[in-house]
């Protein structure tokens, strides 16, 4: 028998057995660790939690959810490149046995898009349509449907010969003007981390950070995943942070921050090729530069963005987009259409 529970708090013993499916799983995410979960900040509209899907006690498949109030007793639950199951073939069961707890909680829709590429990508898009999962029209989608990655399996300089000549050329630049990038190796680091993260949110009000964990939060999910924090100073000047988190073979960006202190200066080309070569040091096969658009950009941020990631000439992966299951029907008809049009239009 498939059951699912949900776990707002956990004790060791059910962590350490969540961690552990979770690293067993093929294509698992950042996202869908107790990592994340301890990692994420406080929302006043949000709040995380953990679905455990077992069959015969042995865990099956799992979620870490975000719950979003919508109405009344009405809720929406968003699963972050979720659920993740060991086996492809059981991921229809799983979504069944988490929707299930989910609306008897009071969850009116479920968005979700498990992690996944190659032969199981078809395999696992049957199996959310078979489960009543429909993908959600491209203006509504709340995650990028496609990412870059830089393949590190081959010398440094053959990855350097594969990127742009902007981007080399940017990278000789920063080294030039006598950027310096180094790793955050002291709570004087983390304040500093933060000082740029605080500076960059400030100066880019339309750059969305409410899910982006602060600089204290990051060395702790690093510390249990694996990845790095770094700075870029020139001469004691603080310019700019990043860091990336292992996920499986690969690490992905979780966060870039320029202070704009030396504008002319192209110090994040050098923050993001010091992160790929400290991720290659590791044993990582690719970087995930978390996003990259299908079509045209549409604004001129993300236009800028991907000037700045297509300098490092990107391998294209397609993701499964953003699904959405009707929990409750009426509720999800009312609700969660209604929110949806709402947000279409303030874009």
């Amino acid at each position: 028998m498939t059951v699912a529970e949900i776990i707002d708090e956990f004790d060791g013993g059910t962590r350490q057995s969540f961690a552990a499916f979770v690293d067993s799983c093929p294509f698992w995410s950042y996202q869908q660790t107790p990592g994340w979960l301890a990692a994420v900040p406080a929302h006043p509209r949000h709040h995380y939690l953990a679905v455990i899907c077992r069959r015969d006690d042995a865990i099956i498949g799992s979620a870490v959810v975000r719950r979003s109030k919508l109405a009344g007793p009405y809720w929406l639950a968003s699963s972050a490149r979720g659920p993740l199951v060991r086996d492809p073939a059981d991921l229809g069961e799983v979504i069944r046995a988490i929707g299930d707890v989910l609306r008897d909680a009071g969850a009116a829709t479920w968005q979700l898009a498990p992690r996944v590429r190659g032969r199981d990508l078809p395999v696992k898009a049957e199996a959310m349509r078979a489960a009543g999962a429909t993908p959600l029209p491209a203006s509504q989608q709340s995650l990028h449907v496609a990412t870059g990655i830089v393949w590190l399996d081959k010398p440094e300089d053959d990855i350097l010969a594969g990127f742009g000549q902007s981007g080399r050329r940017k990278l000789k630049a920063a080294a030039k003007a006598g950027v310096q990038v180094r790793a955050v190796e002291s709570e004087a680091d983390i304040a500093a981390f933060q000082r740029a993260l605080d500076i960059f949110d400030a100066n880019r009000p339309a750059y969305e950070m409410s899910s982006t964990p602060d600089a204290k939060a990051q060395a702790g999910l690093i510390e249990e995943l694996g990845g790095a924090m770094l700075l870029a100073e020139k001469d004691g000047v603080l310019l700019g942070a990043a860091s990336y988190v292992h996920q499986g073979g690969e690490a992905i960006w979780l966060t870039l921050a320029s202070t704009d202190a030396e504008p002319k200066i192209p110090s994040n080309y050098l923050l993001l090729w010091e992160a790929m070569r400290r991720a290659r040091a590791s044993g990582c096969v690719g970087y995930d530069l978390a996003g990259v658009p299908i079509d045209e950009p549409s604004d001129p941020g993300e236009k800028g963005r991907m000037q700045f990631k297509n300098a490092f000439r990107p391998h294209r992966r397609v993701m499964l987009p953003m699904h959405s299951i009707a929990l409750k029907p009426v509720a999800h008809s009312l609700l969660f259409t209604s929110r949806q049009l709402v947000r279409s239009v303030l874009k």
